[in-house]
């Protein structure tokens, strides 16, 4: 009963997850058509305006195709990590300085409260790179003008931990066990160029994971978010290593 139970569950989730991919397919797919057929017809002009919104259409798709790529790498039971040593401190203040231009244009102060001196750890740069990306443009996205995004971290005996904390608009108490589920939003209404499309936070959850790490969430309506994620300093992850 068990087994019939848990192959019924994977089998409700890869049709959920395909609908759900088609779903995410279907609008911009629509949007593109529907310009093209109307330049052709000579409704619309090709300018600059239709051009550009035909383009922001393809990115949105090129986004999601990158972001189904990256859930699918580490879903894989072959995914791999390529530690190495490294400061996870430093990979973060460069993920922070990453997206400084883009927090200053929208209002939203920066801040990076990180320790001057840590020892190095082994972590693999570009998916903890990720990790932060998705996190940091979640903060930004929330936060309105006014607002202030801040990352912290610490190195204990046993662990690293990362915090993003924000003060945006806070995620409701009611939806918070969801938020690390594919294609799950806050909003529904929102699409990638308000709240994405629900992907950054399940990839970020697996890559911490692959590193024997955890991630969880704080957060209020109205009152800001906190995602904060532990990294084991002992090379003991269940997430095979390059080594």
């Amino acid at each position: 009963n068990a087994m019939a139970d848990g192959l019924q569950n994977a089998e409700r989730q890869r049709r959920n997850m395909v609908a759900d991919v088609a779903h995410e397919l279907r609008t911009p797919l629509s949007n593109i058509q529907g310009y093209v057929e109307a330049v052709r017809d000579g409704v619309l002009d090709p300018d600059a305006g239709t051009m550009g919104t035909i383009h922001q259409q393809v990115l949105y798709l090129a986004e999601l195709v990158e972001d189904l790529r990256l859930l699918a790498e580490t879903e894989a039971e072959d995914f791999r990590l390529n530690r190495e040593p490294g400061s996870l401190v430093e990979a973060v203040r460069a993920s922070v300085e990453g997206v400084r231009a883009r927090a200053e244009a929208k209002g939203v102060g920066l801040e990076a409260d990180l320790p001057a001196d840590t020892p190095p750890i082994e972590f693999d740069q570009t998916r903890i790179a990720q990790v932060m990306g998705n996190l940091l443009d979640n903060a930004i996205r929330h936060t309105p003008s006014g607002g202030s995004v801040t990352v912290s971290a610490s190195v204990e005996a046993a662990a690293a931990t990362i915090t993003v904390a924000d003060t945006g608009e806070g995620i409701p108490s009611d939806v918070l066990p969801y938020v690390f589920e594919r294609f799950y939003r806050v909003d529904p209404s929102r699409d990638r160029a308000t709240g994405g499309v629900g992907l950054g936070l399940t990839i970020a959850r697996q890559m911490v994971e692959a590193h024997g790490g955890s991630i969880r969430v704080q957060s209020a309506a109205g009152h800001g978010t906190r995602f904060t994620f532990d990294l084991p300093l002992a090379d003991d992850g269940p997430g095979p290593s390059n080594e």
